[in-house]
């Protein structure tokens, strides 16, 4: 078995204990009664902001690759973001939504380094939007939930948000700084990621040029995104005792708890992470633990069943890069 293929199987193992044991300890008969009385109406609307939400990331990348002179049918991108979208539901760190760039270049014939610039662009404002958003929740909740008084502890965490900012937009932007590791040009296989980096980097202006658009679709998704959780709390029947209109709490609650997904750990996407954070937070609002894990259990689930129809599309990459390895044998 091939060491990627173990640490992958490892991670599932890793993630359904996690989420097991969480299931456990809040009842399992509890939240199975919680998920039998979900209001199917209320998760469709879901379904669709989400699908809203897909559809605004889409554009992101159509905007990028047209200032870049590639032309590619916008169905074709949203086909391709399905597949990112897919993958990043069964990857660490929930880094499978790269595989968007890689059905870009094998299915549509676009550049891989400018393929990579068009998802690697818009994530470093996703990212600092989760960090800065996610900190803001967690502070508000150390404040008034925790009463924690040092402080100090709150700002490693503001530290290490502007530190993984920064190597974000120094690998985007700084030759100097990608080529620090030009020692990988050694390495089998690396060697092709960091030439096709360095190769974005050519391209990376088109970032800057194009930042007011990719920050104005960033908060339309994050508004979509925000609707959709919304709408699964209803749908579980979930209503947060919160001093400001409902809704906004999910603008809120969406970074802090999708912010673990991204997290390097030994999970699948954060599974098990993002849940027991789920039922912890939920709680401070007056929520039960079971209907904070049922919320977070069909907002991960919703996600894989919206992107299982990118399956096909996915598969053309397979077929792909066999048929490439054959003529390479030949």
């Amino acid at each position: 078995m091939k060491r990627d293929k173990l640490i992958l199987i490892v991670n599932a193992v890793i993630s359904i204990i996690i989420v097991a044991i969480i299931i456990c300890l809040v009842g399992f008969q509890q939240i199975v009664d919680e998920l039998k009385h979900i209001d199917l109406s209320m998760l469709f609307l879901s379904i669709l902001f989400l699908f809203f939400l897909d559809l605004t990331m889409s554009l992101r990348i159509d905007v990028l690759l047209k200032a870049m002179g590639i032309n590619v049918k916008y169905l074709d991108i949203l086909k391709s973001h399905f597949v990112g979208m897919l993958a990043a539901d069964f990857t660490p760190a929930r880094s499978g939504y790269f595989a968007t760039a890689a059905t870009l270049k094998y299915n549509y014939d676009v550049p891989s380094e400018k393929a990579m610039l068009s998802i690697f662009g818009p994530q470093i404002f996703d990212f600092a939007l989760k960090l800065i958003i996610g900190t803001i929740g967690i502070f508000y909740i150390a404040y008034y939930f925790l009463h924690v008084d040092e402080w100090w502890m709150l700002s490693i965490g503001v530290i290490v948000m502007i530190t993984i900012i920064t190597i974000m937009l120094l690998t985007l932007f700084s030759k100097k700084f990608i080529r620090l590791f030009s020692f990988v040009e050694k390495i089998p296989v690396i060697h092709k990621f960091y030439a096709m980096i360095y190769r974005m980097q050519d391209h990376a202006h088109v970032v800057h040029r194009k930042t007011k658009e990719i920050i104005s679709l960033m908060f339309v998704a994050w508004t979509f995104k925000a609707i959709s959780w919304y709408f699964a709390a209803k749908a579980i029947g979930i209503t947060v005792d919160t001093p400001f209109p409902e809704v906004f709490f999910y603008f809120f609650l969406q970074p802090l708890l999708t912010m673990l997904e991204f997290i390097p750990s030994a999970t699948i996407a954060g599974l098990g992470l993002s849940e027991g954070a789920a039922a912890i937070v939920f709680p401070l609002f007056g929520v039960s633990a079971a209907k904070a894990i049922s919320f977070a259990l069909v907002v991960r689930f919703k996600t894989t069943l919206l992107h299982i129809i990118a399956v096909p599309e996915a598969l053309k990459i397979l077929k792909k890069n066999k048929f490439t390895q054959r003529v390479l044998k030949k």
